[in-house]
């Protein structure tokens, strides 16, 4: 029997995840729910599923799995209620802003033994599925260097829809960074925006520096300014350096043309090598998530220190509480 799989979040990355799905064995979605019944009923049609209430879904004892495909502030709480409901739950990053919010739902997932998988995507793709298993495990020597971007530009009408590059982009970066190279020891971060009325979280570019304590290095950037159309884009990349060797990888390695446009593959191929994942290896096989609900923590928490240290214009240090 297919794991049976319900949609709440009817918005744009439903449309990944329905299409992974598409690409899966073992898995069907067979309801879907948004605080917009309109678009709810839309996608239900769209998709040939039913459209549920949230509590109609959730007790439904013949669907297994929910994607919470919702808004930042509403993980926590339809989390907790899919886990105490007996379903498997895949979240959409970030989980929270808030880490002990994500250890109560480590704790949830613990007591009802439902995997709780945090959508830290871009970690399923086999480049960095590669880099994840070869740089802890020695094979570019001592990592002294990672260096991660993410440039493009977000029109104007659609900058309200979203947190800013901080909340949005740059938290790929700080769970791939804590999967490869461990927990920093000092941050220093600095923020700005070249549209300042537009952008009310005044980020519209980041760039962080980070020191690790074996002295490995980190320089994570992101913004939504403008185009990178130069020789080397740095439109999505990662390269990792060691003292006998290096990683790298960039989302625009693999490109096709659609109608005199490009399309970049990688994208949609992170969606359904997560989905496969959590089907396939996390629920049916009992595996471990690649990134933890353990590392999500890691991850708000060192988001936050950012977010300190940008505020204060200072370096924040990272304390281990040993998870």
């Amino acid at each position: 029997m297919p794991i049976r799989v319900g949609f709440i979040g009817c918005g744009r990355v439903s449309e990944n995840h329905y299409n992974a799905i598409q690409e899966c064995n073992n898995v069907e979605l067979v309801a879907v729910n948004d605080i917009q019944d309109e678009l709810a009923k839309y996608r239900a049609k769209e998709w040939n599923v039913s459209a549920y209430s949230e509590d109609e879904m959730l007790q439904d004892s013949s669907i297994d799995a929910i994607f919470i495909l919702t808004p930042l502030g509403t993980h926590y709480e339809i989390a907790k209620k899919c886990l105490e409901n007996g379903k498997h739950v895949l979240i959409e990053k970030p989980i929270s802003l808030n880490s002990s919010e994500i250890k109560c739902l480590e704790n949830i997932s613990n007591y009802y033994k439902k995997q709780c998988m945090p959508g830290h995507s871009y970690l399923y793709l086999p480049e960095i599925k590669r880099m994840k298993s070869k740089v802890p495990a020695g094979f570019i020597g001592i990592p002294t260097m990672m260096l991660m971007s993410e440039i493009y530009y977000m029109p104007t009408e659609l900058i309200e829809k979203y947190n800013g590059p901080l909340i949005e982009v740059l938290y790929h970066q700080l769970y791939l960074m804590v999967a490869i190279m461990g927990i920093p020891s000092s941050i220093h971060a600095f923020s700005s925006s070249i549209r300042k009325q537009k952008i009310h979280t005044e980020d519209e570019q980041v760039s962080v520096n980070i020191q690790f304590g074996n002295g490995s290095m980190a320089h994570l950037y992101v913004s939504w300014v403008g185009e990178d159309e130069t020789t080397d884009p740095e439109t999505f990349k990662i390269k990792v350096l060691g003292d006998e060797g290096g990683m790298h990888f960039s989302r625009r390695d693999f490109f096709t043309l659609q109608e005199s446009t490009r399309d970049f593959p990688l994208y949609q191929e992170m969606f359904q090598s997560e989905v496969n994942y959590f089907i396939n290896e996390c629920i049916i096989s009992e595996k471990e998530p690649l990134s933890t609900l353990q590392d999500a923590a890691v991850a708000t928490d060192i988001l936050g220190l950012i977010q300190s240290s940008i505020a204060n214009n200072r370096v924040e240090t990272y304390f281990n509480d040993g998870r």
